[in-house]
């Protein structure tokens, strides 16, 4: 029975049971019971999860992060973490993945997309303080604004990865071919049809490593 990893943050935990039926009686799963979050609390977390597991040695690892490192969930209405900061740890993370996988095994899968619901989501100025004259600060941008950080942001950790030699799994151009039936109505996370949309790329890449 072949080890497989899947590490991410709620979108991965969206459609991590799928996955695990869809490859049922050919692999073992390995998945934090945690939202992985942004990409250096993964990478924190990893010696943690492993460990617990009792070390295992992985056949293929499948991970992605970057929705929490968009989020503008602060005062000052800023992205979480810096782009060259997410490089970084996105390189860090890589480094943690190889020495778990043979790396020729790696996937690393894109940023998925939001969609219009975005445009409707309420200030959070009651989250941080009771000023009514404070700023208004969201916990995502518009869709447009969003999304276009969402490409930036997979632009520059693909391009990485290939010069890595990692593959990449493109979620986030499989939910743009219809966002509004693939996002939820949160505007973030991946509706049923999406999850399931997500579910079959996510297993039949991990087949083709295994």
């Amino acid at each position: 029975m072949k080890n497989v990893l899947l590490i991410g943050d709620s979108i991965r935990l969206g459609y991590q049971s799928r996955v695990a039926e869809l490859l049922e009686g050919e692999v073992r799963i390995y998945a934090p019971d945690e939202n992985c979050r942004y990409t250096k609390y993964a990478l924190w977390g990893m010696y943690s999860w492993v460990e617990q597991w009792g070390n295992p040695t992985f056949d293929v690892i499948h991970w992605n992060t970057g929705i929490w490192d968009l989020h503008r969930c602060t005062a000052d209405g800023e992205i979480f973490t810096p782009l060259d900061e997410y490089v970084t740890y996105s390189r860090r993370l890589l480094r943690q993945m190889q020495s778990y996988c043979p790396t020729d095994r790696l996937i690393w899968a894109t940023m998925t997309p939001g969609n219009s619901r975005l445009n409707e989501q309420k200030a959070l100025n009651a989250l941080i303080n009771t000023n009514a004259t404070a700023p208004k600060v969201y916990l995502c941008d518009t869709m447009e604004k969003w999304n276009a950080d969402v490409l930036r942001y997979n632009a520059a950790v693909s391009e990485l990865m290939k010069h890595e030699g990692v593959m990449v799994n493109d979620l986030c151009a499989l939910m743009l071919k219809d966002p509004e039936v693939y996002i939820s109505e949160d505007g973030i996370h991946a509706s049923a049809e999406g999850n399931e949309l997500l579910a079959q790329q996510v297993a039949a890449t991990i087949r083709m490593l295994l």
